[in-house]
């Protein structure tokens, strides 16, 4: 229920459609289930936002998947326990296999997560292609929030010196890691105020105005998923996006790894977007 009020205010900020879907089945009545519609239906009234409802009777994860194809939704809204126990790593919630299906965009609410009033967004970047798939929905939703942008780059030091990493790697190879992650962090930025002049041609705002989008960058060392939570935490941010690279493993599946890591470990919202 607080990632459905995460949703309708989500909406309302974009001024989007709201479609809410419940799973009917043994888990859940029919009586339930539209109860629980009708519930977050009525939290679209104090925003004047048009609530759609959608019940249906099958598993949760066909249920949501099927409303998304047929409305073909820009982004699903679910909610997420936060940190989650050893039993939930691969496939233990709703969520993750929605998120595992790679076909939409999803906002994760943790439960505690403070809804609406955005003002940190962090898009985290390893200065691959697919990353960028992030560039556009982070930087519409910290113009739409009035926003500061923050670009972060972890340099994995571990996993770039490899073979060599086993008696340690010299200052000098971090140095030039972190300098080739600043040179990545420069493009991200431009492609970032890119999307930004585009995103304000699209609202109808002028270049001055986009051109006051706040933006901080920052490049670290350490495990990718470890370093983006801390970030988060000392800079107390609000959300963040994060393009997620599908992996063939079992433990990636669809979902990439640190993009699977941070999930457990980040208690604010995060959207997960999947490159094309």
């Amino acid at each position: 229920m607080h990632a459905a009020r995460a949703g309708v205010e989500f909406a309302d900020t974009f001024d989007a459609t709201v479609t809410v879907v419940v799973a009917a089945n043994d888990e859940l009545s029919l009586s339930e289930a539209e109860r629980i519609a009708a519930e977050v239906s009525e939290m679209g009234a104090g925003s004047q936002r048009t609530v759609q409802t959608q019940v249906v009777e099958d598993t949760a994860r066909r249920a949501i998947l099927e409303v998304a194809d047929d409305r073909d939704v820009d982004v699903v809204v679910m909610g997420r326990r936060g940190h989650t126990g050893i039993q939930d790593r691969l496939l233990g919630s709703v969520t993750e296999r929605v998120l595992r299906s790679g076909d939409y965009p999803v906002l994760t609410v943790p439960r505690d997560a403070t809804v609406g009033g955005y003002e940190d967004v962090l898009v985290p970047t390893d200065g691959s292609d697919a990353s960028r798939a992030a560039i556009r929905p982070g930087t519409s939703i910290a113009m739409r929030y009035d926003a500061v942008l923050h670009l972060l780059s972890v340099v994995d030091v571990s996993r770039e010196g490899g073979v060599f990493n086993a008696g340690g790697v010299d200052q000098a190879f971090v140095e030039r890691l972190k300098a080739d992650a600043r040179e990545d962090l420069n493009v991200f930025e431009a492609g970032c105020e890119e999307a930004v002049s585009i995103q304000g041609a699209d609202d109808g705002v002028d270049e001055e105005a986009t051109a006051e989008l706040d933006v901080e960058t920052m490049v670290r060392t350490g495990t990718p998923s470890t370093e983006i939570a801390a970030y988060v935490e000392e800079a107390s941010l609000d959300m963040v996006v994060i393009a997620s690279r599908g992996e063939s493993s079992l433990a990636g599946q669809l979902l990439g790894s640190t993009t699977s890591r941070l999930l457990r470990i980040v208690d604010e919202p995060t959207l997960v977007v999947v490159p094309n």
